[in-house]
């Protein structure tokens, strides 16, 4: 049973594992999200470039019965012009390159820059029907479809309800009615139809990317052995790890066993051991040498009992070279006049 239980994906996906999945194009992603933008970029776009773009299409309109008494490669010319050229370059062009900017940016937002060759190779080893009928019937893919089904009949239902009161009111209105009255109905029923199904797009892109993202973290998840494995290979073996700290603990404390050798005078408090060298016309001032608590501070006692330092217990003076002074600096001005009062307490050390 602890077997099973260590084998189950319990534990959050570690930084370095999300690192991982990224490198091999393994995000959240979210398809409607990235739509839904391109679909609310082109609408506004077409909002307020509506006039000129129905200019635009006007001269078609007007051009297209023209053709027909022109000279043969005249009206071609014309008709090239007009009818394809003119419209590709003044209203597809710019439409499709605002809308393509809109999809990048809607990735973007997800997951940033990315690029994965991974991603985009095909991998036939995964092709199996079974793994196929699972990804089918599976949860993820269950309520991807019931989101779908919702936005479908929410959309549905607000686009056949705008366009039954429109068309009422245009039907209503037909005899009494002109073109152009009539186009400002029909403009206003697309104008309706923008202001209620574009924040249900909104909300349900966003709804499905909250939904993929928990899904990517769901299937992202570790287990105990994963964590401790990955804790290994990143930090190293525990033993190792111990090793390599016992050796720096050594070449500290040898470091500071050098140290105390040369120190005049060790400061102490409950816990804080500090080491201060002075040197009569050497030093201008005493300088802090070293600087321990706890176990260190413990240490630096035993070492400099054994090597005859000074040992001198003064809170005040230990807390204020604590605060203000530093490793390898003259004391700090503030406590000149307590170190010479406990330098006194000193015999000058025979050299080594």
């Amino acid at each position: 049973m602890s077997g099973d239980s260590s084998q189950e994906k319990t534990e959050d996906a570690s930084h370095r594992k999300l690192e991982k999945a990224r490198e091999h194009g393994q995000v959240a992603r979210s398809t409607d999200l990235p739509s839904s933008l391109v679909l609310t970029v082109a609408i506004f776009y077409l909002w307020f470039t509506w006039d000129w773009t129905l200019q635009q299409l006007r001269e078609i309109f007007v051009l297209t019965p023209q053709l027909f008494v022109m000279d043969f490669h005249q009206a071609l010319q014309a008709g090239f012009q007009t009818i394809i050229y003119q419209p590709m370059l003044t209203i597809a062009l710019p439409l499709a390159l605002v809308a393509t900017l809109a999809g990048i940016i809607g990735n973007l937002i997800q997951f940033g820059f990315l690029f994965s060759f991974e991603s985009i190779t095909p991998n036939f080893s995964k092709i199996s029907l079974s793994s196929g009928f699972q990804r089918m019937f599976s949860a993820k893919q269950a309520i991807t479809t019931l989101l779908s089904l919702f936005k479908t009949l929410i959309i549905g239902g607000i686009t056949v309800w705008v366009l039954y009161v429109g068309m009422r009111e245009l039907l209503h209105s037909a005899e009494q009615c002109d073109v152009a009255c009539q186009q400002h109905i029909i403009e206003y029923l697309l104008r309706q139809l923008v202001i209620f199904v574009l924040p249900v797009l909104v909300v349900m892109a966003v709804l499905d990317y909250l939904f993929q993202r928990s899904q990517f973290m769901k299937e992202q998840r570790m287990t105990k052995e994963e964590v401790k494995h990955e804790m290994k290979d990143s930090f190293g073996d525990p033993h190792v790890r111990g090793a390599r700290d016992g050796m720096r603990r050594e070449l500290a404390e040898h470091d500071i066993q050098q140290r105390i050798r040369t120190a005049r005078l060790l400061v102490l408090d409950m816990g804080t051991a500090i080491a201060l060298q002075y040197e009569q016309g050497v030093t201008p001032l005493p300088v802090i040498v070293a600087i321990g608590k706890g176990m260190m501070a413990r240490k630096m006692v035993e070492i400099a009992t054994k090597e005859n330092v000074t040992l001198v217990t003064n809170p005040t003076l230990t807390q204020a070279l604590i605060k203000e002074g530093k490793v390898d600096q003259y004391i700090p001005d503030s406590t000149i006049n307590a170190v010479a009062q406990a330098m006194r307490q000193t015999t000058a050390k025979p050299k080594h």
